[in-house]
């Protein structure tokens, strides 16, 4: 089913999702570029690359990116079969305390999402403490509605961040749940590295499980993030992850995701 390419959204957002709720009080033009890829061999071979292009701004309150997604699917050493999606998401920091990031796609291929929504809201708290919640929702090619959210804890303690999420797949007839715990490790203030584990309901669950078991994935996943440069003008965001799913009752296999990304601020 296609939802199996969407999953590969689901883990790239663990990797760059909550840097919006960082402080940057500089006013940017950006281009962006990256690249990504999914793959498991078991029951099939099956890799989904996706290559990104885009453009936006990112000022002291806002940020907003257009993106342009080509999706590149190996399955069995057949011919690739490519699809199109067009990305915008849009970070508004509202006060000093409260900001929130909205991200809409659309494609017309069944290797994409037909509609993709995700929203989360920040809210600070004293001693360094940030709350967070979020939901997505999916419209796929053949008319079926997926609703997601996801509630998180986060605390900045000088070079470090850590941060506790609870991700909710709502399915009849029960809600799933994972678990998943992000810490960063800073220097030069702006760069970081980062360790990622998750825990519970594998992503895919949701919509590939028929109900009669809950199909379960341990993941684990390391990222960075680094400015090039004295001047800051290009900053690169790499990550690599594995898990360890059950594709099917008491059915296991290793899966493998990764990315590459670089920013270039024009001004």
């Amino acid at each position: 089913m296609y939802m199996r390419k969407a999953n590969l959204a689901i883990y790239l957002l663990a990797f760059s999702l909550s840097i919006y709720a960082q402080t940057d009080t500089t006013t940017k033009a950006v281009v962006l570029t990256g690249v990504s890829t999914d793959s498991y061999y078991v029951p099939s071979n099956r890799t989904f690359n996706v290559y990104t292009i885009g453009t936006g701004y990112k000022g002291p309150k806002t940020s907003l990116n257009g993106l342009l997604n080509t999706g590149q699917l190996f399955k069995n050493d057949t011919t690739p079969v490519y699809a199109v999606q067009y990305e915008l998401e849009f970070y508004q920091k509202l006060t000093k305390t409260t900001s929130y990031w909205v991200n809409y796609a659309y494609s017309q291929s069944v290797n994409f999402p037909n509609h993709r929504v995700l929203t989360r809201i920040w809210q600070q708290l004293p001693a360094n403490f940030l709350v967070s919640g979020g939901y997505n929702y999916y419209h796929t090619q053949d008319n079926i509605n997926i609703h997601m959210a996801n509630f998180g804890l986060e605390r900045y303690m000088g070079r470090y961040w850590l941060e506790g999420r609870a991700l909710i797949f709502f399915k009849e007839p029960d809600t799933k749940y994972a678990w998943q715990l992000t810490s960063r490790v800073f220097w030069n203030d702006v760069n970081y590295f980062q360790l990622l584990l998750m825990t519970g309901a594998a992503p895919d669950e949701p919509w590939l499980n028929d109900g009669a078991s809950s199909l379960t994935a341990h993941t684990i996943m390391t990222s960075v993030s680094s400015y090039i440069g004295k001047s800051h003008r290009f900053q690169l965001k790499a990550g690599v992850g594995y898990s360890y799913e059950e594709y099917k009752p008491d059915e296991w296999r290793n899966r493998y995701v990764g990315n590459v990304g670089l920013l270039l601020y024009i001004f």
